[in-house]
């Protein structure tokens, strides 16, 4: 079943719909209203949560998401990581990730982040996707892009995390549904929702 959908390789229109999508949602705050949006021969997921942690800092939440070579350790779908440059406040990092529901997808994919201190007490995170492959060499179009906006605000006795995860994936096929679904449609609002926990838990 799984040879049905090899080779899915990202048609221009999605990945042109999803440049788009994304430049609009850069122009707003982090914060959205969580959807998935069918495009030609893709759908762009969108979701935002947010988490407040007691007597830290936003400092001490920078020094967690910077640290990339303990990826490994705080984050359950990261199986490695290293970072692969730093100039200022720009970090270049490579994650392999693993990613589970009635099938298992290894991605390769490479980040640029920039960390901006926007004023005392607020900083704003901006990764975006440079590169996203399947370890085994297909294109089932599970993932093709991965954005994520981060607010980290200081709140009186603690801090807030407010993150927005934009992605591209492709549609879900005729007939496979039953099986493609989960993987599409569920796993972008999972994997943010466990992103976040794992946050948390490495403050606490």
């Amino acid at each position: 079943m799984i040879a049905l959908f090899l080779f899915f390789s990202m048609p221009w229109s999605a990945a042109n719909e999803f440049d788009a999508y994304v430049k609009k949602a850069e122009a707003q705050s982090v914060m959205a209203a969580g959807a998935t949006i069918e495009v030609k021969g893709g759908l762009i997921h969108d979701w935002s949560a947010e988490a407040f942690v007691k007597d830290r800092t936003p400092e001490q939440v920078i020094a967690v998401l910077q640290s990339y070579e303990r990826y490994r350790e705080i984050y359950p779908e990261v199986t490695a990581s290293r970072l692969l440059s730093k100039e200022g406040n720009r970090f270049r990092a490579a994650l392999q990730l693993k990613r589970k529901k009635f099938l298992t997808v290894i991605l390769n994919t490479e980040y640029d982040v920039e960390y901006q201190k926007v004023d005392e007490g607020r900083w704003r995170v901006v990764s975006r996707s440079t590169k996203v492959e399947e370890a085994d060499g297909g294109d089932n179009g599970f993932l093709w892009r991965l954005n994520a906006y981060w607010v980290i605000s200081a709140e009186p006795g603690g801090v807030r995390l407010q993150c927005r995860s934009v992605s591209l994936s492709r549609d879900v096929p005729l007939g496979l549904s039953w099986a493609v679904k989960p993987l599409l449609r569920e796993m972008p609002q999972e994997s943010l929702a466990g992103m976040l926990s794992a946050t948390v838990k490495a403050l606490r």
